[in-house]
């Protein structure tokens, strides 16, 4: 996959891909989202997303790169 805006989606320096960015656990199902205050992409558990919605929001756009697909 080739996107266009790769600054757009850097991760926060603090975040961890294995860990919970707010409550540092350890869990199979983290969510990729953004944080509000930095723009920077973090790995937040369910739980975490649910209690602090006001900090953090899904963020599933993004250009795409132009690409020819051959049949």
């Amino acid at each position: 996959m080739q996107y266009d805006d790769k600054k757009a989606y850097e991760f926060h320096t603090s975040d961890s891909a294995d860990k919970c960015f707010l409550c540092k656990k350890h869990i199979n199902k983290l969510l990729v989202v953004r944080q509000i205050a930095t723009m920077k992409m973090v790995h937040l558990c369910p739980e975490c997303m649910v209690n602090n919605l006001s900090d953090y929001l899904l963020d599933n756009t993004r250009p795409w790169k132009e690409t020819k697909i051959s049949k």
